[in-house]
């Protein structure tokens, strides 16, 4: 099945290129492409991205100039609607991907899911079967939930996709499927994009306990 896989991007544009090439060369996959995407406070750190990545066919890089910056849930939103991949991958700059990462997850889903709708985690080295912070999900799905949650600023958004298809029984995790996730919480070293997502979490922690509460209500617009 062809996969999108978007990264959103907030600076970081030494570490974005670094991660893409990893990503690119052990994904072990041949049908599916990668998106980064930012806004144009990210312009200069777009624009070495596209630079460094002009060579590889994979690769596309997106600067919605409309925005200065976009949330990641927004970045994720804005290119899914220009893709037609019926499997979409959420990802980030501060994974480190193991071997073969996108085909053994894109083999689980197979497996599990076969041509329908389902979410399927990758391991994220932290997580254990119950939640994900980055996965492959069904375009079906996802537009059963009403797209990417946009709703909230950074946080709590995989986790309402994650609880929502575990209460449908369309979740798995494929543990060999590894995309670590090198964040600060586990240890990663600080910075002012993790600082600026940090700045969202009590508000984004009270949406998620009143969308919860409320059954999980589609959001309009």
């Amino acid at each position: 099945m062809n996969v999108a896989a978007i990264m959103p991007c907030r600076a970081r544009a030494e570490q974005t290129v670094r991660n893409v090439k990893r990503l690119l060369s052990t994904a072990g996959y041949s049908d599916w492409r990668l998106i980064c995407v930012g806004g144009s406070d990210d312009l200069d750190a777009m624009t070495q991205i596209r630079i460094a990545c002009e060579s590889e066919p994979r690769v596309s890089t997106f600067i919605d100039t409309a925005h200065a910056r976009l949330t990641y849930w927004q970045a994720l939103a804005n290119r899914t609607a220009h893709t037609d991949a019926p499997l979409l991958a959420n990802l980030a700059n501060d994974l480190l991907p193991g071997q073969h990462w996108l085909q053994r997850a894109a083999a689980a889903y197979q497996v599990t899911f076969g041509d329908g709708p389902g979410l399927l985690g990758f391991n994220d080295g932290h997580h254990e079967t119950e939640h994900s912070c980055h996965f492959l999900i069904s375009r079906t799905l996802l537009d059963d939930y009403g797209g990417w949650p946009v709703w909230y600023d950074h946080n709590y958004g995989d986790t309402e996709l994650c609880q929502r298809a575990i209460a449908d029984g369309l979740y798995a995790k494929a543990p060999w499927a590894t995309l670590y996730h090198d964040h600060v919480f586990f240890g990663g070293t600080d910075d002012e994009v993790y600082q600026e997502g940090r700045a969202h979490t009590d508000r984004d922690h009270a949406l998620f306990i009143q969308r919860q509460q409320a059954g999980w209500p589609r959001v309009q617009g």
